[in-house]
C-alpha cells in the first residue's frame, strides 16, 4: 500500500510538472509572438528597392532573424528571396525538434519540380513552425517579415551568433551589392534586366524558365557558386 501511494504521488508530481512546463511554453510562445508582431507597426525601410526592416539581422543566403527573447528568435526569408522564389512556390521548413546549424541548409523551396535549399541564419533547436503557412502558402509573399515567418528557434548563444549576421548600414550595402550582382547574372542568363519602372519586379520567378530560376536561386540563396552563369 505504501509503495502504491508513493508511486501515485510520484506520478502526480510528474503530471503537475508537465502541465506547468506546458503552460510555461505556451506563455513564452505568446510573449515572443507579441514581440514579433510589433514589427507590423514599424516604418518600412528599403535598400536597393527591397524592403529591409532595421530591427532584423540578415544572413547572406537572404534569410532573416528576429531576436525576441534571450534564447529564442523567429526565422524567415527576406524580400529579395521571396521575389526570386516567386508566388508559385512550396516552402518546406524544418520540423519541430530538428537541430539546424548556422549557414547550413535547413529549408527547401520547390517550383515546377525544381528544388533549391535555403540556409539557416542561426543554429539551434526548432521549437515552432508557422502553422498559418499550411492554410495560406502565400503569406511569405503577402507579409514577408511578420506573419510570413517560417520557424522559431531556441539557442543559448544567440547573441554570439547574431554578431555574425548583417544589420543596419552593413545590411543596406550588402543588399545594394546583391542587386548589382543579380542584375549582372540576370543579364547573362536572359539577355535583359527585368525591372518594373526601375524597381525589382514582384515575382521574378515568373519571368524565368525553371532552369534559369534554379541556377539563380542556388547561387544567391543556397550560395552554391557552381551553378552561376559567368
Amino acid at each position: 500500500m505504501v509503495v502504491l501511494l508513493a508511486a501515485l504521488t510520484f506520478l502526480l508530481f510528474v503530471v503537475v510538472d508537465a502541465l506547468v512546463e506546458r503552460r510555461h511554453r505556451v506563455q513564452v510562445a505568446r510573449e515572443t509572438e507579441a514581440r514579433h508582431a510589433m514589427l507590423q507597426g514599424e516604418e518600412p525601410s528599403f535598400a536597393a528597392g527591397y524592403e529591409l526592416p532595421p530591427g532584423l539581422h540578415y544572413h547572406q543566403g537572404h534569410t532573416w532573424v528576429h531576436w525576441v527573447s534571450p534564447d529564442e528568435a523567429y526565422v524567415g526569408v527576406d524580400d529579395f528571396a521571396r521575389r526570386l522564389l516567386g508566388k508559385d512556390i512550396t516552402l518546406k521548413a524544418p520540423p519541430r525538434g530538428a537541430w539546424v546549424r548556422q549557414g547550413e541548409h535547413a529549408m527547401a523551396a520547390e517550383r515546377e519540380g525544381h528544388e533549391i535549399r535555403l540556409l539557416s541564419p542561426v543554429s539551434g533547436e526548432v521549437v515552432g513552425v508557422n502553422p498559418a503557412l499550411k492554410a495560406h502558402s502565400d503569406l511569405v509573399n503577402r507579409d514577408t517579415y511578420v506573419r510570413g515567418w517560417l520557424y522559431r528557434i531556441k539557442a543559448a548563444d544567440l547573441h554570439n551568433q547574431i554578431a555574425n549576421l548583417l544589420s543596419g548600414s552593413l545590411a543596406k550595402r550588402w543588399m545594394e551589392d546583391t542587386r548589382d550582382r543579380f542584375q549582372h547574372q540576370l543579364m547573362l542568363a536572359t539577355g535583359n534586366v527585368i525591372q518594373d519602372g526601375g524597381n525589382p519586379v514582384e515575382d521574378l520567378a515568373s519571368h524565368l524558365d525553371p532552369t534559369q530560376w534554379e541556377h539563380l536561386a542556388e547561387e544567391f540563396l543556397s550560395l552554391e557558386k557552381g551553378h552561376g552563369h559567368d
